[in-house]
């Protein structure tokens, strides 16, 4: 069975295939041609071919044979033309999870073809697909590379803010205060199928479990989003798929979120909150910035470990990516509840494409920029570990001189009282 979007190159046809019972999972390679090009999502295929072990890469600290065991690969295989041919197959051997996530994907392929149909083509196809429904195999590497760049690879990948957008909506028609029940369980199971329709990537389901939590901490009116709170989340994830640990997304998405919850508060004290209070605008900014920095002193070290590169100008590209993401989000929406208002549709179309239009010009001028970024970095893991320890340190001092301060500001008004 075809569970993967297939992903097209020179000669070859590249899919994700499942066996017929849920036991093995490969990467199959199928000669291009005619035939093959017709190849979708849901298709199922009978193959005579061997299979291989996933094949030992490394290309610097990436290791391709602990990736494909991330993500659940047992083997690799190649086919020719006549080597393979279409074949009926049934869901029901397949576990209960693996057949709402296939039968979430179908639809997410068409949700694809809709968007082919409404005019998207080339980076601003691409790009709508990966933020949407996190299909990044169209985009190419140009644009990938003008991403990584400027510090803006991580409005690609599926992540928080994209949940919290559809929280956000859904919870504007059913956040009913006299149901509070069923309406955090209409949230939550919003959420749910949304990540289903993703593909559960690890960044997506992270954030599904803390929106989860979320939304049950908040029947009990207690804290709902502290460093309890995610840890939890990653246990639970652990649990479920020990080797999520290497996992590069599961890396940087906690570390990104660990981050912005340790180091936010401590950011918050820099403007008086009576001045935020006053300039709305101000206060946007100043959220914006101080969640970009956090976020990104967090990943910043995983980021050179694996990728040998360092954005300089990662406030100013997030300052533009983040207002026009979350706009292309909002207008995506728009364009799915709209279909049917033929004028309203046109239109939202076609300023969706333009705001896409927009960023990706926008960005490719930063990355233009002299010094945009510093390539080449090379980190041991032992000076990765370093990094993150001296990071603490300092966390650690701003914690206690920020308690220091805040206690002799008490004693000076019990003095003055």
């Amino acid at each position: 069975m075809v569970v993967s979007e297939p992903v097209v190159k020179e000669r070859l046809i590249v899919v994700d295939l499942l066996a017929a019972d849920g036991r093995w999972k490969l990467r199959g390679r199928i000669v291009r041609d005619s035939m093959s090009e017709r190849i979708t999502i849901g298709n199922g295929l009978q193959l005579h071919s061997i299979i291989n072990n996933v094949r030992a890469y490394k290309n610097g600290h990436f290791d391709y044979q602990r990736y494909m065991l991330c993500h659940g690969f047992h083997g690799e295989t190649f086919a020719r033309s006549r080597q393979w041919q279409w074949k009926q197959l049934t869901l029901e051997k397949l576990p209960v999870t693996e057949r709402a996530r296939l039968r979430f994907l179908c639809w997410r392929h068409q949700l694809l073809r809709h968007y082919r149909e409404w005019g998207f083509d080339g980076d601003t196809y691409s790009v709508i697909a990966a933020m949407t429904l996190g299909e990044k195999s169209q985009l190419d590497a140009q644009l990938k590379d003008t991403f990584s760049r400027v510090g803006a690879s991580h409005i690609l990948a599926l992540s928080g803010l994209h949940l919290m957008i559809i929280y956000a909506v859904v919870t504007l028609f059913v956040g009913w205060r006299r149901f509070r029940l069923a309406s955090q369980a209409s949230i939550v199971l919003a959420i749910w199928a949304f990540a289903f329709l993703v593909g559960l990537t690890p960044s997506v389901v992270r954030s599904a479990l803390m929106i989860t939590v979320y939304a049950l901490l908040s029947l009990g009116y207690r804290e709902r989003m502290s460093v309890n709170t995610l840890a939890f989340t990653a246990i639970v994830m652990l649990a479920a798929n020990p080797m999520s640990l290497y996992d590069i997304g599961f890396q940087l998405s906690f570390m990104a979120v660990l981050s912005i919850l340790l180091f936010l508060p401590l950011f918050g004290s820099v403007v008086p909150p009576h001045v935020l209070q006053r300039h709305r605008w101000l206060a946007y900014l100043w959220s914006l910035l101080t969640v970009s920095l956090a976020a990104q002193m967090g990943t910043a070290p995983l980021v050179a470990y694996y990728f040998g590169r360092f954005s300089c100008y990662f406030l100013l590209s997030n300052l533009v990516v983040v207002p026009l993401a979350t706009a292309v989000l909002y207008l995506t929406l728009v364009c799915i509840a709209c279909y049917w208002w033929t004028t309203v549709w046109q239109w939202t179309v076609m300023t969706l494409a333009a705001v896409v239009a927009l960023m990706n010009r926008l960005l490719q001028f930063i990355a233009l920029l002299p010094g945009c970024s510093i390539e080449g970095i090379s980190l041991s893991t032992l000076q990765l570990a370093l990094l993150y320890v001296l990071l603490g340190c300092a966390y650690v001092l701003v914690r206690l001189r920020t308690r220091r301060r805040s206690w002799c500001d008490s004693i000076r008004t019990g003095w003055l009282s």
